[in-house]
């Protein structure tokens, strides 16, 4: 996600996060990271959420979009570059494409359409 306020482009890794820990600048940061909500989180609320093994701490891939909510981002750790291709999420990501929904990966700051 593109941080205007961190000068933090989309799809690159925010110079506060470490790996493994989180955000170091968790209690000071900016207003856009503090309304930021993922996918999952949004569609808790919903009739039909997305499964609780894909929260992003358990899974390692926030779910994001582009193009205005059009597209599907998925975030992926570098330390799991291939989690969204297994179980659970494999079958969520074939979900987004059966309804024709444009899924990316973003790993490693960078960008490619699945």
């Amino acid at each position: 996600m593109k941080v205007h306020e961190l000068d933090k482009p989309a799809h690159v890794w925010c110079r506060h996060c470490t790996i493994g820990a989180g955000c170091e600048i968790y209690d000071t940061r900016p207003e856009s990271c503090r309304v930021y909500e993922c996918v999952w989180l949004k569609t808790q609320a919903l009739d039909k959420p997305i499964p609780l093994a894909l929260r992003p701490d358990r899974s390692k891939v926030v779910i994001g979009t582009a193009n205005q909510g059009e597209d599907i981002v998925l975030y992926v750790s570098p330390d799991r570059p291939d989690a969204w291709r297994q179980g659970e999420f494999a079958r969520l990501v074939a979900e987004f494409q059966g309804r024709g929904v444009a899924v990316h990966v973003s790993c490693r700051d960078v960008l490619r359409k699945v």
